[in-house]
């Protein structure tokens, strides 16, 4: 999880370098902004534009890991299951990246350059 009440330490959000900000959608705002850095009203057209390209390239990652279906159903949680899980999520994430490493990519950048 990104934000991790129960162990706050060992969420990705605590995992973010210093002095470097993760890209979020609207559902931080209202948060102390250290290391995340949701839409904005001040934010320049330019680094909106930005920011509205980096959600839509996570959101078309996450269409693709659900395709190997682990992200759509209720999991229940015993310890040798969640690890099984953490492995089958871990390799639809290694094979959607090998897929888009190897001509299928989220889309072309080329564009935005």
């Amino acid at each position: 999880m990104f934000r991790n009440p129960d162990d706050p330490e060992n969420s990705l959000k605590a995992k973010i370098p210093e002095g470097k900000k993760a890209i979020a959608d609207k559902g931080y705002l209202g948060e102390q902004h250290t290391t995340i850095a949701p839409p904005s009203q001040y934010d320049s057209r330019e680094l909106a534009e930005f920011k509205n390209r980096a959600r839509e390239r996570h959101e078309n990652f996450n269409a693709r890991k659900k395709s190997f279906n682990v992200l759509s159903n209720t999991f229940r949680i015993t310890k040798n299951k969640k690890e099984k899980h953490k492995i089958v999520f871990e390799v639809g994430c290694i094979l959607c990246q090998y897929d888009m490493e190897n001509g299928h990519r989220l889309w072309d950048v080329e564009q935005f350059l």
